[in-house]
């Protein structure tokens, strides 16, 4: 088997108002020249946590090996962009002429990669993971937009605001600049408590709306919010929902431990379908 290869890009994004990078890792049969005509590929977004950038997640997942040692992910084209300190929100103060985070990931990002790469626009070939703000961003995101994405995962997420709202004064300087003086966010886009019961009804009603996985660390900093996100969505009985406790701190996981933990989730759906 071939080697995947790892593009680096950077380029002006309107809805940040300045320049800013991704990573795409491809295929080995896209990197060697010997892609399929007309084949295309599922789509798998990354975000990394707080600070980090496009390289964290390359290099702290070896995203480079993925395929050598899964050869289940031989279709997947993983994209990683750079979220800095957003918790990919849509800033209302100072930063709105800018710095729409939210805006960038879930419009403009995508048709971004759906111009540059052979990806289907499906839901169901489409995911979208991340890690602690990461992870925040990738639950927010993914479950606000179920046209676009068919699966939808975080590992140690920042997976309650109005928690981290409310016990974390040392970041309310920063939050007000996203969500604004109020620091109101009940029952909008960024309650995830909201979002999912709205779900939870939209797949009652026969509409389609996006798998759930949600991991977290047994020593994990963040382990009151997701344990309480995890006890409100096990009772949202209609949505397609997995949850994973795994060993270790507020991480991907030990030696990416989660991430492996969540593939193997993202792939059953795949092989499930295939077997039909």
């Amino acid at each position: 088997m071939g080697s995947q290869s790892v593009i680096r890009g950077e380029f002006y994004s309107e809805a940040l108002g300045m320049m800013t990078r991704i990573a795409a890792v491809l295929p080995s049969e896209m990197s060697s020249g010997k892609s399929v005509r007309n084949k295309k590929y599922r789509t798998l977004y990354i975000f990394d946590g707080a600070g980090g950038s496009r390289e964290n997640p390359l290099r702290d997942l070896s995203l480079d090996t993925l395929e050598r040692t899964r050869k289940d992910c031989s279709d997947l084209i993983i994209i990683v962009p750079e979220g800095n300190f957003s918790f990919w929100t849509d800033y209302v103060l100072e930063y709105r002429y800018g710095h729409q985070y939210y805006t960038y990931a879930t419009e403009e990002l995508i048709s971004i990669v759906r111009n540059l790469f052979p990806v289907s626009e499906k839901p169901e070939d489409t995911a979208i993971y991340g890690c602690s703000m990461g992870g925040w961003g990738a639950f927010m995101c993914g479950l606000n937009n179920p046209q676009t994405y068919g699966h939808v995962g975080a590992q140690s997420g920042m997976v309650d605001m109005q928690w981290a709202i409310d016990v974390r004064p040392f970041m309310l300087t920063k939050h007000r600049r996203q969500f604004g003086d109020d620091l109101y966010i009940t029952g909008g886009r960024y309650d995830l408590y909201s979002v999912t019961e709205k779900l939870n009804q939209a797949k009652k009603e026969g509409r389609q709306v996006p798998r759930i996985y949600q991991g977290w660390g047994m020593e994990d900093y963040l382990m009151e919010p997701n344990e309480k996100m995890h006890e409100h969505l096990q009772k949202l009985t209609n949505l397609d929902y997995t949850a994973a406790k795994i060993p270790g701190p507020h991480s991907w996981g030990i030696n990416g431990y989660g991430f492996s933990v969540f593939l193997d989730w993202l792939n059953k759906d795949r092989v499930g379908k295939e077997e039909k």
